[in-house]
C-alpha cells in the first residue's frame, strides 16, 4: 500500500510539538495540552483507517493515435468511483513528459458510483512513438492526514507526426478557392499547357492558337482546344537529416518545418497527378520510391514521424550519386538542407550534376533568429563584436546563395516558416510553364 503522510499532518504534529515544549515552561497546561495531544491524536488514527479502506476506480483514457507535433490535442479521461463510499481522489496522468500538458493534476469528489471526466491537453514537443503509462489516484483521507496512491487505467501509445495542419488547412482553402489566405498564387492559366483536356467553345479574348479548325469547321462555330497542366510527373525530395537541419527557431527545429513543406507540397503535387517520392541523407538512411496516389501524405506521415536529424556533416555528392542511380526518369528534386561557406565547391558541383538530368531547386532555410540578433541596438563593445561576427556569416551565406543562382541553380532562400508557401509557389509556377 502506497501511503504518505501530507504536508497538512507535518504542521499539526509541529503545532502539538510546540505545546509539548510550553508545557515544560507552564505545567499548569498539562492537562490541556494532554487532552489536545489525544484528541488529535484519535482523529489522526480514524483517519489512517479511514484512508486504508477498501477502495477502487475504473479510469478509461481516450486519445488519438496520431497526433501532429506542436498542436495542442485533446486526451479524454473518464474516472468511475466503484467503491462504495464517498472519495476525495487527485487524477495525475502519466504522460510522455518530453510533452507539454496544460489542465492536470485534476481534483475529484466522486460520491459512490458517479464518474468525473479531468480531460486535459497535451501539446507534442517531439516527433516518433511514446507511451502514456497508467494514470495515477491520489486519494485524500477525511481531515486531510494522508495520501494514498493507486494507479489505475491502461497504457496507451501515441505516434506524434510532422505537422499536418497546413496540409489539412490547404485542402480546406482549396474547395473554398481561398488559397490567397494562405499565400498561395495559383494564377489561371486558360488554354495553356500542353496534355489536352477537352473542347469547347472560343470566349472573347482567348489565343487564336488552340482553336480546332476541323471541329469548327464541322460544328460552323468556333470551337477551342482546352490544355490542363501537365500530369504524370515526378515530384522528389532529397532531405538533408545532418546537423545543420537540428537549429531552432521558435518551438520547431529546421528539420521539422522542412518536413510540414514537405507534406503539403506532396498533397499538392499528388492532387496534380503527380508522382512523390523522397530520400533522406547525412543520417539514418530512408527511401520512398515516387508513386502517384492519393495517400502520399499518409505514406510520408507513417515513414517519417520518427526521423530526427543527426550530428553527422551533409554529403551532398554521395547523396546526388545515390539518387542518380535510383530515379532515372526526370523528375523535379527539391534538396532541403542549409548552406555554409564550406559546403560551396561541393554543393555546387553535386547540383550541377544532379541539373543533368532533373530540374534542381535548391530550399535554403534562414535562420530568423540571427536577422533578429543584427536588429538589435548596440550598447556595449560585445554587442559590436556579435553583430560584426553575425554581418560577416551572413554576407558568406549570401554569397553562397548568389553563387548558386549565377549557375543557374534555382534557390529558396526563405524563413522556416515561410517554406511551405514558397515550395508550393515555386511547384506552382514551374508545372505552369512546363518546364519540367
Amino acid at each position: 500500500m502506497n501511503l504518505r503522510p501530507t504536508h497538512f499532518l507535518t504542521k499539526v504534529i509541529g503545532i502539538l510539538l510546540l505545546f509539548a515544549i510550553i508545557q515544560l515552561f507552564y505545567p499548569e497546561l498539562g492537562v490541556f495540552v494532554y487532552v489536545i495531544l489525544g484528541l488529535v491524536s484519535l482523529l489522526i488514527a480514524a483517519d489512517l483507517v479511514y484512508v486504508c479502506l477498501p477502495f477502487r476506480c475504473e479510469v478509461y483514457r481516450t486519445v488519438s493515435a496520431t497526433v501532429p507535433l506542436g498542436v495542442p490535442s485533446l486526451v479524454k479521461m473518464q474516472v468511475v468511483n466503484v467503491s462504495s463510499r464517498l472519495l476525495n481522489i487527485t487524477v495525475t496522468d502519466h504522460y510522455p513528459s518530453v510533452h507539454s500538458v496544460e489542465g492536470l493534476p485534476v481534483k475529484l469528489k466522486l460520491g459512490s458510483g458517479q464518474e468525473g471526466f479531468p480531460d486535459y491537453k497535451i501539446t507534442p514537443l517531439e516527433r516518433g512513438l511514446f507511451q502514456f503509462g497508467r494514470a495515477e489516484l491520489k486519494l485524500t483521507s477525511l481531515f486531510g492526514f494522508w495520501n494514498r496512491f493507486r494507479k489505475a487505467g491502461a497504457s496507451n501509445e501515441i505516434k506524434v507526426y510532422p505537422n499536418y495542419s497546413e496540409v489539412m488547412k490547404y485542402g480546406i482553402l482549396a474547395a473554398e478557392q481561398r488559397l490567397s489566405t494562405m499565400g498561395i498564387r495559383k494564377k489561371r492559366h486558360r488554354g495553356q499547357g500542353t496534355d489536352f483536356h477537352q473542347l469547347r467553345e472560343f470566349r472573347k479574348g482567348d489565343r487564336l492558337n488552340p482553336i480546332d479548325w476541323k471541329t469548327t469547321a464541322r460544328y460552323q462555330k468556333i470551337i477551342s482546344k482546352d490544355y490542363q497542366l501537365e500530369q504524370d510527373q515526378q515530384i522528389f525530395f532529397l532531405l538533408d537529416c545532418g546537423r545543420r537541419m537540428r537549429t531552432f527557431d521558435a518551438k520547431l527545429s529546421h528539420f521539422d518545418h522542412a518536413l510540414n513543406a514537405m507534406l503539403l507540397l506532396t498533397y499538392v503535387a499528388s492532387r496534380q497527378g503527380d508522382a512523390i517520392g523522397m530520400m533522406t541523407f547525412a543520417g539514418e538512411q530512408r527511401f520512398l520510391a515516387p508513386k502517384k496516389s492519393s495517400s502520399n501524405v499518409n505514406r510520408f506521415l507513417n515513414s517519417l514521424y520518427d526521423l530526427t536529424p543527426t550530428t553527422q556533416a551533409a554529403d551532398y555528392i554521395s547523396a546526388v550519386e545515390k539518387l542518380q542511380a535510383t530515379v532515372k526518369k526526370r523528375a523535379m528534386v527539391v534538396i532541403l538542407s542549409n548552406v555554409r561557406e564550406e559546403d560551396d565547391e561541393d554543393l555546387l558541383k553535386a547540383l550541377k550534376l544532379l541539373r543533368k538530368r532533373h530540374l534542381v531547386i535548391f530550399a535554403a532555410l534562414k535562420e530568423e533568429v540571427f536577422e533578429d540578433e543584427v536588429a538589435k541596438p548596440l550598447n556595449s563593445f560585445s554587442d559590436s563584436l556579435r553583430y560584426a561576427s553575425l554581418n560577416e556569416y551572413l554576407a558568406e551565406r549570401e554569397s553562397t546563395i548568389n553563387n548558386l543562382r549565377q549557375n543557374n541553380i534555382t534557390t529558396l532562400d526563405v524563413v522556416p516558416s515561410k517554406l511551405h508557401i514558397e515550395m508550393v509557389n515555386k511547384y506552382l509556377e514551374i508545372k505552369s510553364s512546363s518546364i519540367l
